[in-house]
């Protein structure tokens, strides 16, 4: 049996989109565009320094947040990229922080459907989740439906196309992070090239 928050219809549970097999697989490619951007801007960091890629994922994993970490690529790249160059990718690093943010608050909600609303999924912030669990475990039915109220304004709801937005902007941000992490690896082949000769 699932386990959850059964909201006026709405359940959050774990098998909450289990008959939304098209948003679960917007979801999934959200969250698997977004890995595939952080190994993208770490590997950049790592070419950026010139030096051992193991040591860059090393240096990003001591930091605690996107922005951290987004912000530690960003100053490196203010460092070590030629002036030209830095505008570009500057831009691009500004919008995977933002398309993490959005990310972020994807990932870190507890997901819900409702049966009479097949083209509809919820989103809640699981800090609310918890928040509403605490704040009830010790109230009358009287109090919980007062609170009740309030705590279903914390509610997203997404179509399919809301979701399917959201991954486009994950793909194209993807895009530019991959073409900046490649111009930064032709450019050191390059410059190795030409040392040689």
């Amino acid at each position: 049996m699932p386990v959850g928050l059964d909201v006026d219809g709405i359940i959050f549970s774990e098998v909450a989109l289990v008959d939304r097999p098209s948003h679960a697989a917007a979801l999934g490619r959200i969250f698997t565009s977004w890995s595939l951007i952080e190994a993208s801007i770490a590997s950049l960091l790592g070419l950026m320094m010139h030096t051992d890629h193991n040591a860059a994922l090393a240096l990003l994993g001591t930091f605690k947040s996107n922005s951290a970490r987004i912000d530690a690529i960003r100053k490196t790249g203010k460092q070590l990229l030629d002036a030209s160059l830095f505008k570009e990718f500057d831009d691009v690093m500004k919008d995977v922080l933002s398309y993490a943010e959005e990310r972020n608050a994807i990932a870190h909600g507890v997901w819900g459907s409702c049966k009479e609303k097949p083209e509809i999924v919820y989103r809640m912030p699981m800090n609310n989740f918890t928040r509403f669990l605490l704040e009830t475990a010790n109230s009358s039915a009287d109090e919980i439906l007062g609170k009740l109220e309030s705590f279903k304004t914390s509610f997203t709801t997404f179509t399919l196309d809301n979701l399917e937005r959201i991954e486009q902007q994950g793909r194209d941000v993807l895009s530019r992070a991959m073409a900046e992490t490649m111009k930064k690896s032709y450019s050191l082949a390059l410059e190795k090239q030409t040392k040689a000769k």
